[in-house]
């Protein structure tokens, strides 16, 4: 299956359905200066307090290693609705078995060639309360020039009340359902 690739215009406006701290992240990501070169801004010059009022729905994650996407913070949000804490854990680690593969592979392409993401999951808890569960990732440069850092913000749309729901239920099942590359200045990885 292909996956679908957008310009960074269109996926920025589409962006913007997500919820407010999306778009308000979105934008400052792509104003911040960028260095030489680089098409990608570098960590040090995101300044988290700069979206101060939007820290609730965004998370900031690091490479650590191949498999090793480390959650370095999480919004107060995200926090609620995964029912959980996930600084300092590994994405990677986060999903179910089946994906674990899967998220890697695009994490890697996100890094690989620099380029936004957003992911959009769907899934029912034990309880059966269905969701759908949206990310946006966008890469920020180490001290190497090489994408190690992702900025991001994670917002669940559903039909039903969920967000309470979610955090008390003992297990979610979730299936990823679209992955989409964005171009920001280097192309998109190519996908079978």
């Amino acid at each position: 299956m292909r996956m679908p690739t957008r310009s960074w215009s269109e996926a920025f406006f589409q962006a913007l359905q997500y919820s407010e701290p999306t778009e308000a992240l979105a934008r400052y990501w792509h104003d911040l200066p960028r260095r030489g070169e680089n098409i990608v801004p570098h960590r040090s010059d995101f300044k988290l307090h700069e979206i101060a009022g939007h820290l609730d729905e965004t998370y900031m994650s690091k490479f650590c290693g191949p498999e090793e996407l480390i959650i370095l913070a999480s919004g107060s949000v995200l926090v609620r609705l995964l029912g959980a804490d996930i600084t300092g854990k590994n994405i990677f680690k986060l999903v179910p078995q089946e994906n674990y593969q899967q998220q890697v592979d695009y994490y890697q392409k996100l890094k690989a060639q620099p380029c936004a993401g957003a992911l959009t999951r769907w899934g029912a808890s034990l309880k059966g309360r269905p969701f759908v569960y949206r990310t946006m990732q966008l890469p920020l440069l180490g001290d190497t020039n090489e994408v190690e850092f992702f900025v991001g913000t994670g917002v669940i749309r559903t039909s039903h009340q969920l967000g309470d729901q979610l955090s008390v239920d003992e297990k979610v099942h979730v299936e990823q359902h679209e992955q989409v590359f964005i171009n920001i200045g280097a192309g998109v990885p190519d996908t079978p």
